[in-house]
């Protein structure tokens, strides 16, 4: 999974090659992933992947494939008026988009450097 839907050059170029790929099969689905720029959730000097359908790790910061989240989204029938806790939301990637269906997102991110176990 992943790699040889997109080799996308911007993000509405990604949700073009999603689509074709029918990872992403909705209209509300479409819409969520072109308001939300995967760009945005990239390190500055590693941005040359973020149109990719790759998933990226650098430290504690990871963003899985694209189609995976698509793949996710399409799968939960999102819909206002529903709740979602995201825990360990990473980036917040699919918690935005999850928010942008529901109108609000409880995520939990902890690192282990904040507490003492």
């Amino acid at each position: 999974m992943g790699g040889a839907v997109s080799t996308g050059e911007d993000n509405d170029h990604l949700v073009d090659n999603l689509k074709d790929a029918e990872y992403i099969k909705s209209k509300h689905v479409e819409e969520v992933f072109r308001a939300v720029d995967r760009g945005h959730y990239y390190l500055e000097d590693h941005k040359d992947n973020a149109y990719k359908d790759l998933a990226w790790k650098h430290g504690n910061i990871h963003l899985s494939a694209p189609c995976i989240y698509s793949e996710v989204m399409e799968s939960l029938q999102l819909k206002p008026g529903l709740s979602f806790l995201n825990l360990g939301s990473g980036t917040g990637y699919l918690s935005t988009m999850v928010g942008l269906v529901l109108g609000k997102v409880l995520n939990i991110k902890s690192f282990k450097r904040f507490f003492q176990i």
